[in-house]
């Protein structure tokens, strides 16, 4: 494949990457977060494989949680007089809007496996809002 091919303009309709979105994901770009929330906590999960502890900020400001994560990498060989040095940076940073009624002072966070996961509790008066609301099945 010519490398103009790969130029969104030159694609014609049958030259369209099947997975276009996704071509940045071997080198950790686009992170798979989930965020779940219950009455008592929202919980957010981001997928970040071969980052460490050291390689993660977690941070809440102006009601939104922004996970920033950077890995540098560098690999040295020197064998039978053949030098060589191969360095890779990858930087990830995503935030997230948080829901009214966020406890920011309990806020919990732990990295496991390589998944990050951020225990957002609600507070009292946030917890006392929550109203269930019927459903009606129309005929």
């Amino acid at each position: 494949m010519k490398i103009k091919n790969l130029l969104p303009w030159n694609w014609r309709k049958n030259d369209v990457p099947v997975r276009r979105e996704c071509m940045f994901e071997s080198i950790g770009m686009f992170p798979r977060i989930d965020v779940r929330e219950s009455d008592k906590e929202t919980v957010i999960e981001a997928e970040l494989p071969g980052m460490k502890k050291e390689d993660i900020e977690v941070s809440i400001s102006n009601g939104a949680l922004t996970i920033k994560a950077e890995r540098r990498e560098e690999k040295e060989k020197n064998r039978r007089g053949f030098y060589s040095l191969a360095r890779s940076f990858s930087v990830f940073e995503r935030t997230i809007p948080l829901p009214d009624g966020i406890d920011i002072d309990h806020v919990e966070a732990s990295f496991k496996r390589g998944v990050l996961r951020v225990i957002l509790p609600k507070t009292d008066g946030a917890r006392e809002r929550i109203r269930q609301i019927p459903v009606s099945v129309e005929a």
